[in-house]
């Protein structure tokens, strides 16, 4: 009896430390995927649009290096 009572608290008390990040939405719930799908977008247009500026600011260095190429081919 007591074995039991043992492995069931265990089981109880290892449940209560797994909690899921993210939320997974029901099969027909479509406001729950449209937020998700939102919320997704919003962070890869974040994380692109500071690659995209650290590609402009190359692009002075970038036409440099290939002028002074070109010059170097005639």
């Amino acid at each position: 009896m007591i074995k039991i009572l043992l492995i069931v608290v265990l089981i109880f008390s290892f449940n209560s430390f797994i909690s899921a990040e993210e939320k997974k939405c029901r099969t027909f719930d479509v406001a729950c995927k449209t937020k998700n799908f939102v919320n997704e977008t919003k962070e890869f247009q974040k994380r692109k649009a500071g690659d995209g500026v650290s590609q402009l600011k190359k692009i002075p260095e970038n036409l440099k290096k290939k002028h002074d190429q070109f010059k170097q081919r005639k």
